[in-house]
């Protein structure tokens, strides 16, 4: 018997998206033909013998088991003799932070069947979109993974938006007010780029599979729909570069600024230090130990140096002023 757990649907032209109470007429319901089966679970809901049962009611492959099971691996579509294997990702947003949460999907003849590991927004979302082109003949499993895939791409377009709108906004800060504190919320957006970027490039690699359907899973139906979802998703990659490209430059802007600000500083010590430095060199010659012209004692040879350090201390102020050091 199937799992408890698992969410089984079954797909008829005359009756639509209908869930499968009896999970023990699963199999029978696969080899029904014109029906589809989609049955999709947690695998934090499923225990070791629940995954067993499932892969071996549908045939399910060792290594794509396992990669079901770690939910850590990259987007990927690899084609076994009973079914194909197609690994995506859903986007979350957590504490300003982008996390990825896994579906791993496996695709037989009749049936799709999706574990994955906290993404049931795209389950459902997929779901709601299937239902949507009910009157489409022949939902078979290619509708579902377009449904799915199309589906994650468009969370991915609204998450590259996102960052979009807010370097825009950081750029604005920065060009009114060079000085502004952005340094972590840069920091934190570059996260997010990379993370984003992590999940889309690859994903890319699996659409353009898809849609090269060397493993046959397209119809002449849906090729067009993959095609259109692969040519979105590379709209948003050149989104994210331009975001990234947009990022390195406020950020360059930010850094040129402080490094300017830097500069000016150094400038005005380095000219108070000069103009320091010409009345303690002449002070300390005066001050040494042996009789100068006029002779020691005089008074007026005390105003003189007096007058030196003044006058030596004037002109190179007003030289460090024309030139905007101080």
């Amino acid at each position: 018997m199937l799992a408890a757990m698992l969410s089984v649907l079954s797909y008829r032209d005359e009756t639509g998206w209908k869930p499968v109470e009896d999970l023990r007429a699963v199999s029978e319901i696969v080899q029904t033909p014109g029906t589809v089966v989609w049955a999709s679970a947690d695998v934090g809901d499923l225990s070791k013998d629940d995954i067993a049962t499932i892969s071996d009611e549908f045939g399910l492959h060792p290594l794509a088991v396992e990669d079901a099971m770690h939910t850590r691996q990259r987007p990927k579509f690899e084609t076994y003799d009973a079914h194909l294997f197609a690994v995506m990702h859903q986007i979350d947003e957590t504490e300003g932070q982008f996390e990825a949460a896994q579906l791993a999907c496996f695709i037989g003849q009749r049936w799709v069947i999706t574990l994955h590991e906290g993404a049931q927004r795209t389950v459902d979302e997929a779901l709601r979109r299937m239902r949507r082109m009910r009157k489409q003949p022949d939902q078979g499993p290619s509708f579902i993974m377009h449904a799915l895939l199309d589906s994650i791409v468009d969370e991915y377009e609204r998450k590259a938006d996102q960052l979009e709108d807010e370097i825009e906004r950081f750029e604005e800060m920065i060009l009114t007010d060079p000085a502004a504190e952005l340094q972590s919320r840069l920091y934190s957006l570059k996260q997010r780029i990379a993370r984003l970027r992590r999940y889309c490039i690859p994903g890319e690699r699996v659409l353009a599979a898809v849609v090269d359907n060397r493993s046959g899973m397209t119809t002449e139906r849906t090729a067009a729909l993959f095609r259109d979802v692969h040519d979105h998703l590379l709209r948003i990659i050149d989104q994210i570069k331009n975001v990234d490209d947009l990022t390195n430059a406020v950020i360059d802007l930010q850094r040129a600024h402080r490094d300017a600000a830097l500069n000016q500083v150094i400038k005005r010590l380095t000219g108070w230090a000069a103009i320091i430095a010409v009345p303690t060199f002449i002070a300390s010659v005066y001050g040494m130990n042996f009789d100068l012209v006029p002779p020691e004692g005089a008074i007026g040879s005390f105003y003189g140096v007096i007058g030196v350090m003044l006058v030596t201390s004037a002109l190179l102020y007003r030289m460090f002023k024309r030139r905007d050091w101080l």
